[in-house]
Formats: C-alpha cells, sequence, structure tokens
C-alpha cells in the first residue's frame, strides 16, 4: 500500500481534510493581495509639471487665471495634453523636478509619494517586478528547503515574516526600501503558498485533486474580491496597505500544531513515523474511519534521483525534449499574459474598480472551466482556451487603432475574453504538464516550468513602457495576441491524455498510444504524485 491508497483508505475528503483546507486558505488569500495590489499602490495618477513658485498649484484648473498660468508655463504635446515632464522657464524649455497629481481616483499613491514618473518611472516597473523577483527566488531556495525543514515550518515562518514586513511597506521612507520590502513579500508570498498548498494537497485522496486544486483556484479570487473592496473605500496606498497587513496576524495561530499539523507525507519521507501515525489517527477519527498504525504492506515512493540521471533520462528522447519546449513556453507565455492583464487593469481606461471586479469574475470563470477536464478532454480545453485568448487580445486592438472613446468598451470586453482564456489556461496546464511526462522527470520538468513561468511574470511590468501614446494600449495587446496563438498552434503538437495511465519511464513515451485504452479509470489528476520538491501549482 503507497501513501495514496492510505489517504483514500482514511476518507479523500472527509471533515478532517475539509478542516484543514479551511485553515491553509488564509494564507492563500493573503497572497492573492500580492500581485494585483500593484494596480491600487502603484496606480496611475494623471500628472503634470508643478508651476514653478506657485505653492497652490493643482492638478485640475481652479480658475481662468490658473489656466492661463498652466498654459503659458506646461508645455503642450500633439493630442492637446500637457506635457508631463517639461516646464517653460524664461522661454526656455526645461525638464521639471516637481509634479502635481490628479486625485480624483486615488488620494495618494507610491507613484505620487516617490515621484515615479517621467525620468523615473523605470522605478515605477522595478517596483511591481520586485515582486516577481522575490518569486524567483523562492522558487530557486524556499521551495527546495521546505523538504528538508517541513511543510508546517516554512508556512510558519513565511506567513509571520510576511505579516512583519507588510506592517512596515506603508512606513517606507524611499522607494528603495519600498522595492526591498517588496521583493521580500514576494519571497515569503511563494513560500508560504507553496507550503500551504502541499500540506492541503497531501492529506487530500487522489480522486479529489482536481476538484481540491480548483477550489484552491477559486478562493484566490475570492482574496482579489476583498482586495478589491479594501480597495474602493482606501485610495491612499498606505493606509490600504495597513489595512490588508493587519488581518494576517491571524496566521500567528499556526504556530500552534494543533491548528496546522505537519505534512505526514514529508513525516514520513524523514523517518518520523511515530508522529505521522498520530496525525493520522487525528484524521482517521475526525472522518469516522479506523486506524491504528501503518499497514505492514505501506510503502513509500521511491527517493529521487540525482539531476545528473535525470538529465540523461530527459535528453534521451527527441520527442520528449520537444515536448518539454512545447510546454515550457506554455508556462512562460501563459504567466507573461495573465500577469500582463492582470497588472495593467488601469491602462484599459474606464472605470478601475470595476475593470477590477470584471476581471476577477472572469477569472473565476476561468479557473471553473478546468472542472471540465476530465469530460472535454485536455488537449482540446488547452487548445480552446488558448486560441481563445490570442485571437481576443489581437481583436481588442481594433477598437483601439480605428475607435474613439466611446468604443472602449468593446475594448475591454475582448481584453476580459483574452483574461478569461488565459485563467483558464493558468488552471489546466499544472495537470496537463504532469500527464504528459513519464514519473521519472516529471518533478524535474516542472520545476524548470516554473522558473519558465516566473520568467514571464517578470517581463510583463514593462510592457506599456515599450511605446508612448495610443501605440502604448495598442503593443502590449497585440503581442500578447501574437504569442498566445504561436503557443497554441505548437501545442497541436501534443497528445491527448484524458483516461490515459500515466507514463512511468521515458520508453513509454515511444508507445504512449497504446496507454490510452488499457484503463477505464481517469488517471489525470486522480493519479497525479505530489513528490518532494515539486513546486505545485505555484504560478502565483
Amino acid at each position: 500500500m503507497d501513501y495514496d491508497a492510505l489517504i483514500q483508505k482514511l476518507g479523500t475528503f472527509g471533515p478532517y481534510q475539509k478542516r484543514l483546507f479551511f485553515i491553509v486558505f488564509f494564507p492563500i488569500i493573503f497572497d492573492s493581495f500580492g500581485t494585483p495590489v500593484s494596480n491600487f499602490l502603484l496606480g496611475d495618477q494623471l500628472h503634470r509639471c508643478k508651476i514653478p513658485d506657485v505653492q497652490n498649484d493643482t492638478y485640475l484648473i481652479q480658475d481662468r487665471y490658473h489656466e492661463e498660468l498652466i498654459n503659458a508655463t506646461i508645455p503642450k504635446r500633439s493630442d492637446g495634453s500637457y506635457d508631463e515632464c517639461k516646464v517653460i522657464i524664461n522661454k526656455t524649455m526645461k525638464k521639471c523636478s516637481e509634479w502635481v497629481y490628479d486625485h480624483s481616483v486615488f488620494t495618494r499613491t507610491v507613484n505620487s509619494q516617490f515621484n515615479l514618473v517621467c525620468d523615473d518611472s523605470y522605478l515605477h516597473s522595478l517596483s511591481v517586478s520586485a515582486y516577481f523577483f522575490g518569486y524567483v527566488f523562492a522558487t530557486l531556495t524556499l521551495c527546495p528547503l521546505a523538504d528538508v525543514i517541513g511543510r508546517r515550518k516554512m508556512v510558519v515562518f513565511a506567513t509571520t515574516f510576511q505579516f512583519v514586513i507588510n506592517i512596515i511597506m506603508p512606513f517606507s521612507y524611499n522607494v528603495v526600501m519600498f522595492i526591498i520590502i517588496r521583493f521580500f513579500d514576494g519571497v515569503c508570498g511563494l513560500s508560504y503558498y507553496h507550503g500551504a498548498f502541499i500540506i492541503g494537497m497531501e492529506m487530500v485522496g487522489p480522486s479529489k485533486r482536481l476538484f481540491s486544486g480548483t477550489m484552491v483556484l477559486e478562493v484566490y479570487v475570492f482574496g482579489e474580491f476583498l482586495l478589491l473592496i479594501f480597495a474602493y473605500f482606501l485610495r491612499d496606498w498606505r493606509w490600504l496597505q495597513l489595512a490588508l497587513a493587519i488581518p494576517m496576524v491571524s496566521t500567528v495561530c499556526y504556530w500552534w500544531p494543533q491548528v496546522l499539523p505537519e505534512s505526514p507525507r514529508w513525516l514520513l519521507s524523514r523517518g518520523k513515523n511515530k508522529e505521522a501515525v498520530k496525525i493520522l489517527r487525528k484524521a482517521a477519527k475526525a472522518n469516522g474511519v479506523e486506524f491504528e498504525d501503518l499497514p505492514s504492506d505501506f510503502r513509500l515512493e521511491k527517493e529521487d534521483r540525482g539531476v545528473r540521471e535525470i538529465l540523461k533520462e530527459l535528453f534521451h528522447s527527441r520527442k520528449l525534449l520537444l515536448r518539454w519546449i512545447i510546454i515550457f513556453l506554455n508556462w512562460f507565455v501563459i504567466s507573461f499574459i495573465y500577469y500582463g492583464l492582470t497588472l495593467h487593469i488601469g491602462k484599459l481606461g474606464g472605470n478601475l474598480y470595476l475593470n477590477f471586479a470584471l476581471s476577477c469574475i472572469v477569472e473565476l470563470i476561468g479557473y471553473s472551466l478546468c472542472i471540465f477536464m476530465d469530460r472535454t478532454g485536455r488537449k482540446p480545453m488547452h487548445l480552446t482556451v488558448m486560441f481563445m485568448s490570442g485571437i481576443a487580445c489581437l481583436a481588442s486592438v481594433l477598437p483601439i487603432k480605428f475607435g474613439d472613446d466611446s468604443h472602449n468598451w468593446i475594448m475591454i470586453a475582448l481584453s476580459m475574453i483574452g483574461k478569461l482564456g488565459i485563467s483558464a489556461g493558468f488552471g489546466e496546464i499544472f495537470i496537463y504538464t504532469g500527464e504528459l511526462f513519464p514519473t521519472v522527470v516529471r518533478s524535474f520538468v516542472m520545476g524548470i516550468c516554473s522558473c519558465g513561468a516566473r520568467i514571464g511574470s517578470n517581463i510583463s511590468p514593462y510592457m506599456y513602457q515599450l511605446a508612448d501614446g495610443k501605440l502604448q494600449k495598442i503593443l502590449p495587446l497585440l503581442i500578447y495576441g501574437i504569442v498566445t496563438i504561436i503557443v497554441a498552434l505548437l501545442s497541436l503538437h501534443l497528445p491527448e491524455t484524458r483516461k490515459r495511465k500515466l507514463l512511468e519511464q521515458v520508453e513509454d513515451i515511444e508507445h504512449e498510444k497504446d496507454l490510452m485504452t488499457e484503463s477505464e479509470r481517469n488517471s489525470g489528476p486522480e493519479d497525479l504524485e505530489i513528490n518532494d520538491g515539486d513546486c505545485v501549482n505555484t504560478h502565483r
């Protein structure tokens, strides 16, 4: 009997697992604040240069005299708007060092607090990407460390540190301090998300993993809705950040093992059988199942092999290597598009808060589509959502190019369709990837693909700096559409994996079609192993 069979015997998704999932939902909710909060902390505010020697200058025109003063000192661009970076002093055009901001949407953001505009606008993108650099660091260091110190300790330390740095963040006295804190925010965010997710999924029976994984994604969207409510009523970034940080104190209760237990699978892998059995007995009692000790035929999965042997297996098959490249590009593009559309909601025009609410709704719908993977098949679902997202992004360029402001709603609607497709892609790509590769290389492949996703997310904040004016909106959407369709076309070469036994060895890929009808059971997410070291579902 292996570990999955043992958990199946104790209860696939009984009262104990439900309580455990409720507990680990809190870190997932708090992690959901980390990325989209940039729309509000670093929200764009209309601005122009401050009129020299005018103390009460404001962005809004106060009266006719104020308007004349603005026209005399602030040059206009070709579209009739005021230049944001230049001022006229003694009939000479100069770069300005002070600005006034529009306060109709935000009273204060990090941008207006530290003047991240004009020559310092790159610091805006760096402030956003700092969070993703933290993700990269955590992926390469702390995710593997969780296999050494345990999942529970990783969650406890990461959530505590996360609470501390989020309380400190509103008191940043310069942008460098803010960027450093955002980096550590990303480090902690991925670390405890990874640990909490593993603890929850390792206690769930195999037949419920697709449902449980989808539910985790939907809880993530619930956290985004909470963020929207906070952001709507708190328009000053300092107060917003403080309000989001205070509830994180609830995770202090994780220091008590009775609240958040260690993963029995990790304990068994480290030879701590007595501690694991103690937790399993509690689970059995809560689920109304008899359990005294490990069965005599119990065995844990074989130990992971070295990287050299894994690479040797991977490069042994040309078909497997090509498949790896295609899947790596999929992870990169999905993360690139998802964060590109999520982080730049404010660039679409219209009401930021309404756009963000629509984005959350379509994201929820996209994740919910993953539940139907067992009916539609993996490949049809993947191709449908990828082509849908790519075509929608390309089509959203048309109302920008050939329409006017009255057609902006068409562009927003098409962008949301693109977000729906890429969200569904984010939900299904983990399952599909796990089924495409043999057990001997699966953990390594998914780890590399996760790094590809990190690269995509790090590039996304810079997309709207490629151009100015109308082209600033067109170019990113054009790139999103083109790369998504290219990757979707490459994915045509991937096989269907529904109702197919999982590949075990590299040699199995040469006769994988024979595995399609060897079993009537759904051997997809139900039989996927969660191996030590897997940064599972950590696209966040």
